[in-house]
């Protein structure tokens, strides 16, 4: 699922370097394709595109209009990683290599409309499928992941007083600053479905949590504060994971992150670790109590995540917290 090989487009068109521009164009334009592969004596040069090719005289060679090395994807890497390294390196095109063999091209626009189903259109967010992927990819590699799951306060009530586009808009408020701090600190953030949100970051929690006050200061919506619990769950193990059933585990870490920002919100106090479900009193010794920082919800407690009602934003029907 979600892996480089199937959208890609397999054994693209080819070209030689002594190619002449002239002769590249009118191969482009006669397969309709935007770019061709450079290859000579089996290896892969690079890839010139129809951009390359303007301003070029015709007579010139493809060699002459090649820039920099080509950059290469194996197929069973995710598209994730994929739109990562195209961000990071300002590309359109990846070459899809294995052991030097040729297999395909991945290009930005076959890369968005693969990935276009899995975010969602009101936060611009990934959904919580690729979430679970995050999730189980790092536990498959025998890291520990901490988990923080997110959970509006009084969605409901806040929907039916001020009306879903208001609803919308604390959605994509939320997911902005979200998306920050996920920025800030290595992470990723997803939304998970209707008012909940989560956040996956590769390190310790212990990294994490100095930056939480920054995270959970007042969330301030058209003059209305609105608040939100966090629960944490994983990211204790020095050691990291054994990984036996990455997806086993995957579910284990939402449940507890679910129900570590239920008890958060019980208790009017911001944020809890998944410890707090056992230690009524307190948190376990290493953990900053969760009493502080302060929610901007705080004094206003829901026992039930969701806040009844009909939940706004895009695909809010997604699935529910563990």
């Amino acid at each position: 699922m979600l892996r480089v090989a199937e959208a890609m487009v397999p054994d693209p068109f080819r070209v030689g370097p002594w190619t002449s521009v002239r002769e590249a164009a009118r191969l482009m334009a006669q397969r309709r394709v935007g770019s061709l592969v450079v290859v000579e004596d089996g290896q892969v040069l690079g890839v010139v595109t129809s951009r390359d090719l303007r301003g070029a005289h015709p007579n010139r060679l493809v060699v002459d209009v090649l820039k920099g090395s080509p950059v290469t994807i194996p197929p069973e890497a995710s598209l994730l990683e994929a739109k990562a390294l195209m961000e990071a390196r300002g590309l359109e095109r990846l070459l899809v290599v294995r052991e030097g063999k040729l297999l395909g091209i991945l290009t930005k626009s076959a890369l968005a409309f693969a990935l276009g189903q899995h975010f969602d259109p009101l936060t611009g967010l990934p959904q919580a499928d690729l979430l679970r992927h995050h999730l189980e990819s790092l536990l498959a590699q025998g890291k520990d992941p901490t988990l923080l799951f997110v959970d509006l306060d009084d969605f409901g009530r806040l929907n039916k007083e001020n009306g879903h586009p208001f609803g919308d808009r604390v959605l994509k408020t939320l997911g902005q600053r979200l998306k920050g701090f996920a920025q800030d600190l290595g992470g990723e953030v997803y939304r998970y479905g209707g008012d909940e949100f989560a956040l996956v970051f590769p390190h310790p929690r212990q990294a994490l949590l100095p930056a939480l006050p920054s995270l959970l200061r007042p969330l301030e919506v058209e003059g209305k504060r609105v608040g939100f619990s966090v629960g944490v769950a994983g990211g204790r193990r020095r050691q990291g994971r054994v990984p036996a059933n990455p997806s086993a585990t995957a579910d284990d870490l939402l449940k507890l992150a679910s129900l570590a920002s239920t008890h958060a919100k019980r208790q009017g106090s911001g944020w809890a670790p998944a410890e707090a479900l056992k230690a009524e009193e307190g948190a376990p010794e290493g953990v900053s109590s969760p009493k502080e920082p302060q929610s901007a919800g705080k004094g206003n407690p829901r026992a039930a995540r969701g806040g009844g009602g009909r939940r706004s934003g895009g695909r809010g029907s997604g699935p529910s917290g563990p």
